[in-house]
């Protein structure tokens, strides 16, 4: 009797075991385990990003780093200050064209003045017809002219 009872409660215990199984997959806890882990790999990577980006705004809200912003990427200067770019003269550039070789962003080369300030001459020295003021607006507007 005894020996039956302790038959049962082994046959009891291994049917728990079986339907335990059955219900909870080692298999589905060890996917779960493992996506818990990436999503924790991934949280951390978010939470770095998110520090790097705070100091970014964080260091934008100091002058300095908008002004050098501002003169690298634009060109732009402070109120008062000019910004003059001096390029190589035609002997320093290998292909006789001075803007060749620099690396200046287009927005700081700027066209001469003396262009347009000396007077056109036809070959023979002489000044040619004295032209409107609106074409000497229209030939200083250069984002008016079509770009090659």
């Amino acid at each position: 009797m005894i020996r039956r009872a302790r038959l049962g409660l082994a046959a009891a215990v291994v049917s728990a075991a079986v339907i335990v199984a059955v219900q909870f997959p080692l298999t589905e806890l060890w996917h779960e385990r493992s996506a818990e882990a990436a999503a924790a790999h991934e949280l951390a990577a978010l939470r770095r990003t998110d520090a790097a980006l705070s100091r970014q705004v964080s260091s934008l809200r100091d002058p300095s780093t908008i002004g050098r912003i501002a003169h690298q990427d634009y060109g732009l200067v402070p109120p008062g200050e000019t910004y003059e770019v001096v390029l190589p003269g035609p002997a320093d550039s290998r292909s006789g064209d001075p803007l060749a070789d620099t690396k200046l962003p287009s927005s700081a080369l700027v066209p001469s003045d003396s262009a347009i300030a000396q007077p056109a001459t036809d070959g023979s020295g002489q000044s040619g017809p004295t032209r409107s003021f609106w074409s000497r607006l229209l030939e200083r507007l250069e984002f008016w002219k079509a770009s090659p």
